[in-house]
């Protein structure tokens, strides 16, 4: 049976900063940026971290109907699912500080345009996840009213009807997430609010999916905490059976599938993990063993449907990662090879630059499309190996055991030889020479595997390989086994 959640090959988006869909630039709507200390910027832009904070005041103009416009680009890299950073009405580019949960932002577009982009998407075959902020709310909000945009307010007004979706200590002073105070936490115990963000007919979680959304990835969802993650979940599974819920849990995987009913989360393990055997803190023999542990530990489905990220708007592109291209595939080929959904940051593909927040969140750099490295078709070729492989979705994960502590080897499998993939990695600048077993009962002796990325071909005796491996080198192994010829196979009866 098919799930969308193991197949997903994700795309995410900074709307902002992607593409430009009502007018030509920004200056063309540049009504849109009407709030306090807002301001536009060319799509060259590269924007810096300023002490004040206004860099998140600067907007280039990307949109709803941008995104709409690039739909065939985005298919034609083979990614079939969108997530979206926050859309909602707003005072930053990045939206992650609501001041409407109810309402697209103005420089987005429309709730018309979300419904268009989501029908279009389905039309492409694709599902859309979009960002949910549920921990807290924007100083700017129309509930809190810090800075007077709106009349009343929880802030200023000690009965105003939304003081106590805040927590105050007195009259403005104020509990904000990881102490700010531009970013006020939302007392989520209070049952109305939680009707109106969550468990209500007309909430914000049902709303959006019932205009088109497949699912929320949830902000600081290691915040929002298990109990009303498990309201957030059956709350968008009411509306939509097979809806997913991604946190952003920057933890160990564990169990939070069980305790929070979460289908997954970014899986931030995996992303430190991978840096840390590029970058020689830990050998590759090591984080094998990690890895098993993190399969072993957490339940399989679950880790299926979390998210292999690698970059994103809160951390460096890959190159402020990596030192250069081949680490950087390396790290790329892991995504797709290991349990989990691969995740690529609008732009990567085209190899843009980046470092901390908020140089990683320039203007897509559109001119690039016309000149793709190799970076692009690496993630092309591999969405298309994901896509023809379904162990790379639903097959168990098993270390293979070799010497060499800088080759990582193992395999994904079902209960059918024919899907069995094995992964061998060098992860280091020099050649190595290793010998491993497939542990495979039916996998028949003399079967060949072939390499899905150069086609080379290794013959396997009693399942042992013996493989020799350039610099940085890299292999998706699958066995060769044809049934249709007319001459003998030992595969005709398994």
């Amino acid at each position: 049976m098919k799930d969308w959640k193991r197949e997903a090959i994700i795309y995410q988006i900074f709307p902002d900063r992607f593409s430009i869909g009502m007018g030509s630039s920004v200056y063309e709507k540049i009504n849109k940026y009407s709030l306090k200390g807002q301001k536009v910027e060319p799509w060259d832009f590269k924007p810096t971290h300023t002490k004040s904070g206004n860099h998140q005041y600067r907007f280039t103009g990307g949109d709803l109907r941008g995104i709409i416009n690039k739909l065939d680009y985005i298919k034609e890299l083979g990614v079939n699912t969108i997530y979206l950073t926050p859309i909602f009405f707003a005072h930053t580019n990045h939206k992650y500080d609501t001041i409407d949960y109810f309402t697209i932002d103005p420089a987005f577009g429309s709730e018309d345009d979300f419904v268009e982009l989501c029908k279009r998407v389905h039309d492409e075959n694709m599902k859309i996840i979009i960002d949910g902020v549920f921990n807290h709310m924007g100083a700017a909000s129309k509930w809190f009213n810090k800075n007077k945009f709106f009349k009343g307010g929880a802030y200023s007004d000690t009965g105003s009807q939304y003081r106590d979706f805040f927590t105050f200590s007195n009259n403005h002073d104020y509990l904000g997430w990881s102490d700010s105070k531009n970013l006020p936490e939302l007392k989520l115990e209070n049952e109305k609010l939680r009707e109106i963000l969550f468990t209500g007919e007309d909430s914000v979680i049902k709303k959006w999916i019932k205009l088109g959304a497949d699912g929320w990835r949830l902000d600081v969802a290691f915040d929002v905490g298990p109990e009303f993650l498990k309201e957030i979940s059956d709350s968008a599974k009411e509306v939509k059976k097979d809806a997913v819920i991604i946190g952003e849990i920057w933890n160990f995987p564990g169990s939070w599938n069980k305790k929070a009913k979460i289908d997954g989360l970014m899986n931030y393990s995996f992303k430190f993990l991978v840096e840390d055997i590029i970058k020689r803190k830990i050998t590759a023999q090591t984080g094998s063993k990690i890895f098993a542990d993190m399969v072993g530990k957490c339940d399989l489905d679950y880790l299926q449907r979390s998210w292999n990220m690698l970059s994103s708007h809160d951390v460096p592109r890959l190159s402020g990662i990596f030192s250069n291209e081949k680490e950087i595939a390396l790290a790329i080929f892991m995504q797709y090879v290991f349990p989990g959904n691969p995740m690529i940051y609008y732009g990567e593909e085209l190899e843009m630059k980046g470092g901390d927040d908020p140089e990683n969140r320039a203007p897509m750099d559109w001119n690039k499309v016309d000149d793709k490295k190799d970076r692009y078709y690496l993630y092309k070729n591999l969405n298309k190996i994901k896509k023809e492989n379904r162990a790379l979705s639903y097959g168990n994960f098993e270390i293979l055991h070799n010497d060499s502590k800088n080759v990582m080897v193992f395999k994904r499998f079902t209960n059918k030889i024919d899907d069995l993939l094995i992964a061998v990695v060098n992860f280091r600048d020099k050649k190595e020479s290793i010998k491993f077993y497939a542990d495979e009962e039916f996998l028949m002796n003399g079967t060949t595997f072939k390499d899905l990325f150069t086609s080379r071909e290794f013959m396997s005796q009693i399942g042992g390989l013996e493989i020799e491996l350039k610099p940085y080198e890299y292999f998706i192994l699958k066995p060769q086994i044809d049934r249709s010829k007319a001459g003998y196979t030992p595969y005709k009866r398994v």
